[in-house]
């Protein structure tokens, strides 16, 4: 699931107090490690309850980020970039302290599976990103909230929301770093346990999207337009049908069963394709990314196309084409020709 205005991202392997956060900068752990060792810990306090740094506060927050910050080049079909990746653990588990520990191991498990079948897919080494998992809304939205500095009714939303969402994930500029996350109420997963599996996967592929196509500004686009990441049904669609083809490649499930209950599902949507471009276009409508799954599991029957191709849309998304010309060049066809063909197959 996507976040509708902001997606945000934090890793915490330094122990931070909600109240230390709710209205300060957002540090990496290898950032706030190094500031605790070159300022000491009430200095760099003070830098993350910070509102705006002072010069000297700034230059400490640099110097620390350039120490840590390793250079990498990653290189795809598309084009070369250079990009700065987070020294540390890839996987950082910032967990509710109240959760069981077979929840903790649940939620391990399925995040490392979900990194190390995403890496194997597309060819790539994801870089960190946060995972924050609990069964209390109340403790989602304080840690969340951490992120959104300036947000001042951050607490009382999420929490709201995290009342009914299992989960999401993405990333977004942060007050101090590009950070990436995936959040997850444990309380709302119900159903059989591939489920919950597949879900932690559907997120996960929304990290890997993000991380490939680099536009961390795109989320943050009027509901009402076609997000410069390409339209709602790809997005989710490909984060579900990736979802499923690793929980069965897991064998916890069929691609045979998932086909069967998109088909069943999709049957009932009104609507073409087209018409779910948008956030807005979802309207009241339920259980989409049945529709959207389909849709992503014909588009990569067509041409020659595979799994992978997805990759490669999001990656020709980073040298700004526009998402028209990505699709066009990743799958062969136009979207508009791939609507026209669609609509004679899709399931009436």
């Amino acid at each position: 699931m996507r976040k509708v205005v902001l997606l945000s991202f934090c890793i915490t392997l330094v122990s931070l107090s909600v109240s230390d956060a709710a209205q300060g900068v957002v540090l990496t752990s290898p950032v706030r490690a190094c500031l605790q060792k070159s300022i000491g810990k009430s200095a760099t306090l003070a830098i993350v309850r910070a509102k705006k740094l002072t010069a000297k506060q700034a230059r400490s927050v640099t110097a620390c980020k350039k120490k840590v910050a390793t250079p990498t080049t990653t290189t795809s079909p598309v084009a070369t970039t250079t990009t700065t990746v987070p020294v540390g653990p890839v996987l950082v588990y910032d967990l509710d302290p109240a959760l069981s520990e077979s929840d903790v191991a649940k939620v391990k498990d399925w995040t490392s599976d979900a990194l190390t079948r995403h890496e194997a897919l597309f060819g790539i080494k994801m870089t960190a990103f946060t995972t924050n998992v609990s069964r209390d809304p109340a403790w989602l939205g304080n840690r969340d909230c951490r992120r959104h500095a300036g947000w001042t009714t951050c607490v009382a939303d999420r929490t709201s929301l995290f009342r009914t969402t299992w989960a999401f994930a993405g990333c977004t500029p942060a007050p101090t770093d590009i950070e990436c996350y995936q959040v997850a109420n444990l309380g709302n997963f119900t159903g059989d346990d591939y489920l919950q599996y597949k879900t932690f996967v559907h997120e996960v592929h929304h990290i890997v999207q993000d991380q490939l196509h680099r536009d961390y500004e795109a989320t943050r686009a009027p509901s009402n337009t076609v997000r410069p990441i390409g339209p709602d049904w790809l997005l989710e669609g490909a984060a579900e049908y990736v979802a499923y083809l690793m929980t069965s490649e897991a064998g916890k499930t069929t691609m045979a069963a998932a086909r069967t209950e998109w088909a069943r599902v999709a049957t009932g949507i009104p609507g073409k394709l087209s018409a779910f471009e948008t956030l807005d276009g979802r309207g009241a409508i339920q259980n989409l990314y049945s529709l959207y799954a389909v849709a992503v599991d014909e588009l990569l029957k067509m041409n020659g196309n595979t799994p992978k191709k997805l990759g490669t849309y999001y990656q020709l998304l980073s040298t700004k084409v526009g998402w028209k010309a990505a699709f066009e060049q990743a799958f062969g066809l136009t979207v508009e020709a791939f609507y026209t063909h669609f609509e004679t197959v899709r399931p009436r």
